[in-house]
């Protein structure tokens, strides 16, 4: 027993290895390509005074005299803009399902 758990260890113990260089090939790729793209589009971490404005647009967002304010236009136009982010969100869920409605679940039986 005890040679079959070792046999079975050593077994995924050089699959493991096997998969290490594949692995970390790519992920240098990765990186390098992250790269590329942050240089090329100039992009940069935000600072510390465009998160405080950041935080501050959002409070005053979200001030009960600025939804007072807030005219039918606004709300319907609010309402359009979620509805497509939660169309998208679907239409995300599909693509990660491959099937358009629920999960392929096996049954009880099929695992016996």
């Amino acid at each position: 027993m005890a040679s079959k758990i070792i046999g079975c260890a050593q077994n995924t113990l050089s699959k493991l290895i096997a998969l290490q260089k594949p692995v970390v090939y790519n992920t240098k790729v990765a990186v390098e390509v992250a790269k590329q793209v942050y240089v090329k589009e100039g992009m940069s971490f935000p600072t510390g005074a465009q998160f405080s404005q950041a935080q501050q647009t959002l409070q005053n967002a979200l001030k009960i005299n600025n939804l007072k304010n807030l005219t039918f236009a606004d709300a319907a136009k609010t309402g359009v803009v979620l509805a497509e982010i939660y169309t998208f969100f679907l239409i995300g869920e599909i693509v990660g399902r491959r099937n358009l409605i629920g999960y392929n679940v096996k049954s009880e039986e099929s695992h016996h």
